[in-house]
């Protein structure tokens, strides 16, 4: 039998050889390809969990309730989106936003993961120059994961706070915190993305260079704009399914591909 499913036999025993048997391996890229996989799925699941709809309002301008709550700096902005303590809206919506955060610490991990994966393979091609660099973006990354720890922390002790005296305090450092980790997590794609537009000569690689910039810059001007950080995200996410189909997808079963 000449073809499997429309597929050349010697295909099927080329890419099971490289996968399992050795004689070709890229691994890097299917490894990256999997976590790319499972952290678009992770992504989707919390945001499934998500209300979409604000008790009441949401505040500067955000769609997302979400962010509306990381960013939130006063009581009335968190009773806003989640309720007064003490109704049914505040007891369901409290009640899934805790969910979502219980789910998000793990996340954490996951994105961290892949996006120390994506930076330390845009290096290859210029390992001398880049190890020295990658260490400083790696500190980016910490700062971020720490950060976004902490901003979990913020928000769970919200959700549990009985009035708006007890919300406070962890207001005072909640959007701080939010922001801290995202300008972290955008300027470590920015320094990423100067790697593939002056060394990739893939077309996908350079439009993710042109995404993650252009996200970086919005993020930026979101210190002044607050609802310009939900507009760098659809940059953001698209500069990484980029990066992943090129390192995950297209490498991964490529017979140019290198090992690192």
């Amino acid at each position: 039998m000449e073809f499997l499913l429309g597929v050349p036999k010697p295909f099927h025993f080329h890419v099971i050889s490289n996968i399992f048997m050795g004689e070709k391996s890229n691994f890097p890229e299917v490894w990256g390809l999997g976590l790319g996989l499972f952290l678009a799925l992770y992504a989707g699941f919390l945001n499934h969990i998500t209300p979409k709809e604000p008790a009441l309002d949401n505040h500067s301008g955000f769609e997302s309730t979400l962010l509306g709550l990381e960013m939130a700096e006063t009581p009335k902005q968190v009773q806003d989106l989640i309720g007064i303590p003490d109704t049914i809206d505040f007891f369901h919506l409290s009640a899934e936003y805790r969910k979502v955060h219980y789910f998000d610490f793990g996340f954490i991990f996951c994105y961290l993961a892949f996006l120390t994966y994506t930076g330390h393979y845009a290096g290859r091609k210029v390992r001398p120059i880049f190890l020295k660099i990658f260490m400083g973006m790696v500190l980016l990354l910490v700062i971020a994961g720490f950060a976004d720890l902490i901003e979990n922390i913020l928000i769970l002790n919200v959700l549990d706070a009985k009035s708006a005296e007890e919300m406070a305090p962890s207001l005072e450092y909640l959007k701080p915190t939010s922001q801290l980790k995202w300008f972290c997590l955008f300027g470590y794609v920015a320094i990423v993305s100067v790697y593939f537009w002056l060394y990739e000569k893939s077309w996908i690689l350079r439009t993710a260079s042109v995404l993650f910039f252009t996200g970086f810059f919005l993020q930026l001007f979101s210190i002044y704009k607050t609802n310009l950080l939900e507009l760098s995200f659809p940059f953001f996410a698209l500069g990484l399914t980029c990066s992943w189909f090129h390192y995950g997808f297209s490498l991964a079963f490529s017979s140019l591909s290198k090992k690192t």
